[in-house]
């Protein structure tokens, strides 16, 4: 877990912060291997056991001051009771990671049976843009075979196509199948059919060890759709030519709810990589793509906000319904024509998932992006949350998450990979700030639990090799870090420990906010506020400078520094030519006369 703030040292109060016109927080990179410098965490176990405070629900560590039978919160200073099995097992330092380090890592209990913890098996569906051309086919076929290299052993595979109907392909067999289910055309229809009856989940899914080579011939017998398969209720468009068969909103819907069926006991978490040419313009969840400035002027709305607020909350709502069914959705956007991103997005966002745009197939990077996503290692049903001590607050979160209905500064997380990062804005809650003893620091804590699928490990029978060797099993786990802070007794001290990265960061991430809430206009001042130029060239040419006097005396001090500002003047008598001799001239000519005189 590595954590970087704006300011290694904080700000004293309130005033101190709005002087410095600084942002204040925080990135955290949850699932990172290691700290912000290096240091990999304590590992442990009995997570579940470890003390909390009574008070704030904080975890024991290091910071805390402890006693035989009771230990103090390092961020409330609460003071607990320790049961006698803790005392006993804090009366050895050694023995626990908490006792060893501020930054661990323990291993908790897992809900469920033994048995349905080795069932899990990671789930990969791909879902594919027909309504496209035959180079964006070629370029996501590419990126599927450099998937199916970067996924290991135990993983599911399943191959989906959307257009004006959904196709589902059977892989494990000699020859691929695929079964068709065509979209309604109306904005508000439903399948005739579900999914789950068109073809069971157990054949949709195929082990990647054993069927890479079928899914790769699969791969091979994807074409586009051609304007004569399209149907007639995607209208027609100017110059007499078939528009629209692109179905994006309903094939998404039904695949979440195909695949958050056997939620928990075929998988325990899937990832649907979902591959777009255009903008959905079919049956529910289609955007209106025309130019936001003719559709927006009728409505007097402010042309800077047209392009960002999304048109319709389907793919928000979408959003929820993969969250619940534990589905994460990446959206790989290869177009160059305008397709509502700020719509989309909510699906891939709040999935725990990514956006990707790429404006043409020529020089794309999406093979070799696919390929790096998926060797990263990774944790899902990720639970983050932060305390601190009551000096400061948490202000504002920004990242890939959804927070939770009722617990406060708590945020869940879908998938989570190594890289994954998150901001938090601080603030004060009133205008006491912090004490200037030392020996009150500020305390930040960062609690995440999070889960990750384990391959079987060998096993001496050959037998319960054959028997399990497609079987996984979960970990559940929890990293804490905990952080004390310095302060800042002055400005300079506050401005000697920024990190412009992390400022930089919380910064874009700010002036997105306020351009998405309150207009790209604000959005702009915003950042003219924090970006002090023009004020700051203004205020130096109004102050007031005192000039350096320094003696040179002739003959006696190096003269060199009044010389290095002598300027020769060709032009002393303002006519414009330079036939007139300057200063320099003039010495050279008195240096060659005295040369010339002395060889005489």
């Amino acid at each position: 877990m590595a954590v970087r703030a704006t300011v290694s040292r904080f700000p004293l109060d309130a005033d101190a912060q709005e002087a410095g016109g600084l942002p204040w927080g925080i990135t955290v990179t949850p699932f990172a291997t290691t700290d912000e410098n290096g240091n990999p965490p304590a590992y442990g176990s009995n997570g579940h056991l470890l003390p909390r405070c009574e008070n704030c629900w904080a975890y024991f560590n290091t910071y805390c001051d402890l006693e035989q039978w009771a230990w103090s919160c390092s961020l409330c200073g609460t003071v607990n009771g320790l049961s006698s099995q803790d005392s006993a097992r804090y009366s050895n330092p050694q023995s626990c990671a908490e006792m060893m380090s501020s930054f661990i890592d323990l291993e908790m209990l897992v809900d469920g049976s033994e048995e349905e913890a080795m069932q899990a098996r990671p789930v990969y569906v791909a879902a594919v843009d027909l309504s496209s051309s035959e180079e964006f086919l070629e370029l996501i076929k590419s990126a599927l075979l450099a998937a199916l290299e970067a996924l290991g052993p135990g993983s599911l595979f399943g191959l989906a196509t959307f257009s004006h109907k959904i196709g589902l392909y059977d892989v494990q067999g000699p020859i691929p199948v695929v079964k068709n289910i065509f979209i309604p055309p109306d904005a508000d229809g439903t399948l005739q059919i579900e999914l789950e009856d068109a073809m069971p989940l157990s054949s949709f899914l195929a082990p990647v060890e054993t069927c890479k080579d079928r899914i790769a011939s699969a791969l091979e017998t994807l074409k586009p759709t051609t304007s004569w398969e399209r149907t007639p209720a995607a209208g027609q468009g100017l110059d007499g030519l078939l528009l629209g068969g692109r179905g994006f909103g309903v094939p998404m819907e039904a695949l979440i709810n195909y695949l958050g069926s056997e939620y928990g006991n075929t998988f325990a978490l899937a990832r649907v990589f979902a591959f777009l040419s255009g903008p959905p313009d079919y049956g529910a969840g289609q955007l209106d793509t025309r130019r936001y400035g003719e559709q927006y002027a009728s409505k007097r709305e402010d042309a800077d906000r047209a392009l960002l607020p999304p048109q319709t909350p389907f793919y928000k709502d979408l959003a929820a319904v993969a969250v619940q069914s534990g589905v994460c959705v990446d959206i790989f956007a290869v177009t160059n024509e305008y397709t509502d991103l700020a719509s989309l997005k909510f699906l891939s966002i709040e999935s725990g998932g990514s956006l990707f745009l790429y404006s043409n197939t020529d020089d794309s990077t999406l093979p070799q992006d696919m390929y790096r996503m998926l060797s990263r290692p990774y944790a899902f049903g990720c639970v983050l949350r932060l305390r601190t001590s009551s000096e400061f607050k948490h202000s504002r979160s920004y990242g890939h998450f959804f927070a939770d209905p009722q617990y406060e500064n708590v945020q869940h997380i879908i998938c989570c990979d190594s890289y994954a990062t998150y901001a938090y804005d601080f603030d004060f809650p009133g205008t006491d700030g912090f004490s200037r003893h030392a020996s009150d620091p500020p305390v930040l804590q960062i609690a995440f639990q999070y889960t990750v699928v384990v391959p079987p490990e060998e096993l001496a029978s050959v037998e319960l090799i054959s028997s399990s060797r497609s079987r996984h099993s979960l970990k559940r786990r929890i990293r804490i870090r905990t952080l004390q802070y310095g302060t800042a007794g002055n400005i300079n001290e506050l401005y000697d420990s920024v990190d412009s990265e992390v400022v930089l960061s919380i910064l874009v991430h700010k002036v997105i906010s306020a351009s998405l809430e309150e207009g790209v206009r604000e959005g702009r001042m915003l950042l003219h506020d924090w970006l002090l130029r023009t004020t700051i060239n203004k205020l130096k040419q109004e102050r007031s400078i005192t000039p350096k006097l320094i003696f040179i005396r002739g003959g006696q001090d190096d003269a060199s520094l009044f010389e290095n500002y002598l300027i020769e003047e060709q032009d002393v008598d303002g006519s414009g030519l330079t036939s007139a001799r300057g200063f320099v001239s003039f010495l050279e000519e008195i240096s060659l006369s005295v040369s010339e005189h002395m060889k005489t």
